[in-house]
């Protein structure tokens, strides 16, 4: 266990525990915490918080930064965890979502190459076809 703020992990473990009902922002900081010293048990939920507040968020930058450190996270769960490839498919899939709704198409069709190569969806034609890649989108669904 490495160093961390002893107060800041006990306060989150608190406002968790409290009878009180939190606010969003409030348990994503908390969970932020506490999965640097409880991996195990608070990752997952922290990636699950991340995903809920980038679905309710309106503002595309605010989303961009919510799913980018939800698929940082995803991937600090050990493999074979529970739900993991799950919640590494959904963090991939906001991720990638967020990152065309920026203008950033590039690495947004990225993202979206490794969910296929995952195994974990097939959303290449579609990117393939909205940018008129026709003869590429032909290939790949041809492939199949």
């Amino acid at each position: 266990m490495g160093k961390f703020d002893h107060d800041a992990v006990l306060r989150a473990r608190v406002l968790l525990l409290g009878t009180g009902r939190l606010g969003l922002l409030q348990e994503v900081n908390a969970y932020r915490v506490l999965a640097e010293v409880s991996p195990k048990a608070y990752l997952p939920k922290f990636v699950d918080a991340l995903l809920l507040m980038s679905y309710r968020s309106r503002v595309p930058e605010v989303d961009l930064l919510l799913t980018s450190e939800a698929v940082q996270a995803v991937r600090k769960i050990e493999a074979g965890m529970a739900r993991r490839e799950e919640r590494l498919r959904s963090a991939l899939d906001a991720y990638q979502r967020a990152l065309f709704a920026v203008g950033r198409r590039d690495e947004g069709r990225a993202v979206r190459e490794e969910l296929a190569g995952a195994g974990l969806s097939e959303p290449l034609p579609e990117v393939l076809a909205e940018e008129g890649r026709f003869a590429e989108d032909v290939g790949v669904l041809g492939s199949r």
